[in-house]
């Protein structure tokens, strides 16, 4: 299984601050995001990208790059550092709309267990994604990138407001192309008002019921707020809990479903249950 769709908290940090990176690795976050592109000045990329090999393995949780896109001048560069870099696992390419702004198979090649994500930033990246998970099956991961005022905003010409309506069918289409391959890591933008704890909340109980079960955030002070909305609630695991032990007790004497509480639990419900519990792959 994917590791990285156990994350619920992707913690971005420029790469070329090592103070702030420090306190990344130190985090809560489950995954910490190294920032090659829009968080570092055009003077400081070769500087951010310098400091990839030293950086340390975390204690727990996962350590990404984001490097620049493929147009740019510095996007070979920071592929090649991503890959000699020891703590590395995963390169996330941004402004993905096409095959040919991901990492070549071939590349990834020279380092096994190295994975790659797409970040969509374009309405021709969102409608585009599931043809390109098709057609590349070493991307495990997939960010959706309708951050406020971020280029997907200024793509579509729309406005933002807390609970997205604006951006509610991207985001929806973002969920149908991922989820439609179990291996990829499913992420959502991130919510950029670092002081509205009650916007950041309300925004990631939206994300939550349309499917998202992980999402970027740029500040340690989010990482409580995302990690307790996305995490199952006590009635929502008692509940599971009650319906595994049902079904599977009702299973080993021959039936395949029954009636539990008033409602129906059958095989499709069961197995959402050990969703819920963390106890399938599926």
């Amino acid at each position: 299984m994917n590791d990285d769709r156990h994350a619920k908290t992707w913690l971005f940090v420029p790469a070329h601050r090592p103070e702030l990176v420090a306190k990344a690795l130190a985090s809560a976050a489950d995954g910490v995001m190294l920032d090659l592109e829009d968080a570092v000045p055009d003077e400081c990329k070769a500087q951010a990208r310098a400091a990839l090999p030293a950086i340390p393995p975390r204690a727990h949780g996962r350590t990404w790059v984001r490097v620049n896109a493929r147009a740019t001048a510095w996007h070979a560069d920071d592929v090649r550092a991503a890959m000699q870099a020891p703590s590395v696992q995963g390169v996330l390419c941004p402004k993905v709309e096409d095959v040919a702004d991901l990492i070549a198979p071939g590349v990834l090649a020279a380092r096994p267990g190295m994975a790659q994500g797409a970040l969509v930033e374009s309405a021709l990246g969102v409608m585009r994604l599931f043809g390109m998970l098709e057609r590349v099956p070493d991307v495990g991961m997939v960010m959706f990138g309708g951050a406020e005022g971020a280029d997907l905003m200024t793509d579509l010409g729309c406005g933002w407001s807390i609970d997205g309506p604006e951006l509610l069918h991207a985001r929806q289409h973002t969920v149908l192309s991922a989820r439609g391959f179990k291996r990829v890591a499913l992420v959502d933008g991130v919510y950029a008002r670092v002081d509205d704890t009650e916007g950041l909340a309300r925004d990631t109980r939206l994300s939550r019921g349309l499917g998202f079960r992980a999402r970027a955030v740029v500040h340690p002070s989010q990482i409580a707020v995302v990690n307790d909305i996305y995490a199952p609630t006590v009635d929502e695991t008692a509940w599971a809990t009650e319906v595994v032990q049902a079904f599977e007790a009702a299973v080993d004497h021959g039936t395949a479903a029954l009636r539990l509480r008033g409602r129906l639990v059958d095989a499709a419900m069961y197995k959402a249950a050990r969703l819920t519990l963390g106890k399938s792959d599926q």
